[in-house]
């Protein structure tokens, strides 16, 4: 696996660095805090979601199945069935897909200001989940097809960008997924990064979903390559949005997933 990291827009050197592997005691403490479990159906208050801080991990793990399982609401249980994206390969993206490294700082800069002045219609809607949604899509879509390499990082970074600040993970695996078979970076430590930008508390039933399933997919990643930090991270972030979600069963697997990682 190929590692570096995917710039973010202002400041590309700060995903340029792995992740570094927290000591046993800290993944622990993160585990404990973050994941918790509601004790009914559907999204979980802010006041309670605090109050259950204090919930040791081992209680979590060891309630049965059937605790807290309440009405899953309807556009969780729809984004939650959709299918996991493939990493696309090199043959599927074309003649033009040789490995490389991502563009400059300078140059991101400068093609930013292009793609802006290009796609000055659909950024001026981007207030609206929907809105970012129609925007990101079509930056995806110009992206596959763009020949300039330092253009086709900015579109995949800036679909990015919309993914996080409307809270949409999907189209986050989608722009680290095109990205990672046209460059040479660390995409799951980056993906990793980005699903951490999403305000959980804030999402509704479907997006929460989908983070949800978009983590548990990174988490399996990163532990199939022994990254068990990263795997940990993953696995509370799924825990944290099934339980927004309000689907405490698979909010309670996640959380048994990453005491057995942590444990290993």
């Amino acid at each position: 696996m190929r590692r570096s990291s995917f710039p973010s827009s202002a400041r590309p050197a700060r995903l340029a660095a792995t992740l570094v592997p927290p000591g046993r005691a800290a993944i622990f403490r993160a585990v404990a805090s973050a994941l918790l479990l509601a004790t009914a159906g559907g999204p979980v208050p802010a006041a309670e979601d605090d109050a259950r801080d204090s919930k040791p991990v081992t209680a979590l793990v060891s309630e049965p199945l059937s605790a807290g399982v309440g009405k899953a609401d309807g556009a969780a249980v729809a984004a939650a069935e959709e299918p996991v994206l493939r990493r696309p390969s090199m043959r599927q993206l074309g003649p033009n897909a040789d490995p490389s490294r991502p563009p400059s700082r300078r140059e991101i800069a400068d093609g930013r200001v292009i793609i802006r002045r290009r796609f000055y219609e659909d950024f001026s809607h981007t207030e609206t989940a929907l809105g970012a949604r129609v925007a990101a899509e079509a930056l995806l879509t110009a992206a596959m097809t763009e020949d300039d390499r330092t253009l086709r990082w900015v579109l995949l970074d800036e679909a990015r960008r919309l993914g996080e600040s409307s809270g949409q993970a999907g189209i986050i695996s989608r722009s680290f997924a095109t990205a990672a078979g046209l460059y040479d970076f660390d995409d799951v430590a980056a993906e990793l990064r980005s699903l951490e930008q999403i305000p959980v508390r804030v999402l509704d039933g479907g997006r929460a979903a989908a983070l949800a399933k978009a983590a548990e997919h990174l988490a399996r990643r990163a532990a199939d390559e022994n990254r068990v930090p990263q795997a940990i991270t993953a696995e509370s972030i799924a825990a944290r949005a099934w339980q927004r979600a309000g689907n405490a069963a698979a909010a309670r697997e996640a959380a048994v997933r990453a005491v057995a990682l942590e444990r290993r």
